[in-house]
This record gives structure tokens, sequence and C-alpha cells, in this order.
């Protein structure tokens, strides 16, 4: 546990010294500070829209921050050639993996927990309203963080950093849409295209359930997101990303470095 906790701490030290990190973190604050200003803003359900507008520029920014972290964690660390003096130590190279991923996660936890609290006042003092649930849809951007940060390490084992964020986009955009065209190609598709969306469907998270913003945004009047909910929500993230991170193990243990 101690290795694992150095790894991860070292990520956060990596991330502190990353100019990338500030400027995804300050323009996602300035624009959620900018939301008022949009002319849909002056014809009602403000509050309804700077939630909503807030949610969605923070999934974007945690969705940034996972796929590059994920793909550059590994990579710059065996551009850097500092890969070789660590694995040469008593360390087994699943510490060192797990300890990397779990830095990323708290990279991200920190950056979700401050923009919640920025949103939090700023929604208070615009509009007077303490809105705390909006936890709940920052915490299931967080677990679908963590599946592509999984999936993003796993690649970046053989994958230049490029190639690694442009197939973490491919999955994103597939995976939130194989609830609905998925489905609709596996029954109305010829039949090498049943075959493809068939594998696809069944393979693949659908992380269009860990989108609940627009629920959270206007106050969970259709439906309430519950305990239970986001408990089944959280064994949903941690099965694929245990599984990807066993991959992802797997592969770099038997890497040649």
């Amino acid at each position: 546990m101690r290795l694992l906790g150095i790894f991860a701490w070292s990520v956060v030290e990596d991330a502190m010294h990353r100019k990338v990190f500030y400027i995804i973190l300050v323009l996602t604050m300035l624009l959620i500070f900018l939301i008022p200003l949009l002319p849909s803003a002056q014809l009602g359900v403000q509050v309804d829209l700077m939630r909503d507008a807030a949610l969605g520029l923070t999934t974007i920014m945690a969705f940034i921050l996972a796929i590059i972290m994920g793909a550059t964690i590994i990579a710059r660390d065996i551009e850097r050639r500092t890969i070789y003096n660590i694995i040469s130590k008593p360390v087994q190279r699943w510490q060192y993996y797990l300890g990397k991923f779990l830095g990323i996660m708290l990279v991200l936890a920190f950056t979700l927990a401050l923009i919640f609290v920025v949103t939090v006042i700023f929604v208070f003092a615009k509009f007077h309203l303490f809105d705390p649930g909006l936890a709940k849809a920052l915490f299931t951007i967080f677990l679908e963080a963590s599946i592509l940060t999984s999936l993003t390490m796993m690649a970046s084992l053989y994958l230049s950093p490029l190639v690694c964020i442009f197939l973490a986009i491919l999955f994103y955009v597939v995976a939130h849409v194989k609830g609905d065209y998925l489905y609709n190609l596996m029954n109305n598709g010829n039949p090498f295209a049943k075959v493809g969306a068939g594998f696809l469907y069944y393979i693949l998270p659908n992380l269009e359930r860990f989108n609940i913003n627009e629920t959270i945004a206007h106050g969970e009047r259709v439906f309430r997101v519950g305990a239970m909910d986001l408990i089944l929500l959280t064994l949903m993230a941690a099965a694929f990303s245990c599984i990807i991170l066993y991959l992802g193990v797997y592969l770099f243990s038997r890497r040649d470095l």
C-alpha cells in the first residue's frame, strides 16, 4: 500500500507541474462564470440552465483530463527513461501501474471537488439556492472518468498518446450511443452490421447511464437519483475498470522494458 501511495502521489505532483492541468481547470471555471451572460439565460429557467451548462462543462473537463493523463502518464516515464530506474528496484509492476491509475483518480477527485465547491457557491450567490445535489452528477462523472482512464492507460502501453486519445474519443462516442443506435443496428442492419453491432453492444459499457446531468440540473423533478442508483453505477464502473486494469497490468507485466 505504501508503494501504491508513493506512485499515486507522484502523479499528483506531476499534474501540479503541468500547465495543461491549470489551463483546463481555469478555462472550465471561467466558462461556468460566463454562463449567466448567455442570451438564453435571460429567458427564464436560469437556475436549470446554469446547472446544466456547468455540469456539461465539467464532464468535458473530466473527459479531457482523464484521456490526456491516461495516455501520457506511463509514456512520459518511458520517454524520460525514469521507468527503467523504477522497475529495477524491488517494485512489482502492478504496484507501479495501479499507483499511476490511483494518482490520476486523485487528481480527478480533487478537480471535481473544487468545481463542486465553486459551482455551489456561485449558484448560491447568484440565485440564493443551496444545491448539494450537484455532487451526485459530479460523482457519476468521476465514475465514467475511471473507465476512460483505465482504458486509455491500457492502450498507452503499445500505442502513441495521440492514437490513444483518438481511441478514447471513439470509445466514448460509441459507448454513449450503444443504447439506441447499436440496438437498432442489431435488429435492422445487414448481417455483417448485426454481428459487429452485437459484439460492441454486449462488450462495451453503456456510458449513457452515467449521464444524469440533465436530471440533476432540473432538480430531479422527473425522477430522483437515489442511493441505490448510485450504488449500481458504482458497481458497474468498478467492474469495467477492474477488468480493464487487470488486462492492463497483464500487458504491462509482459512488456519488454
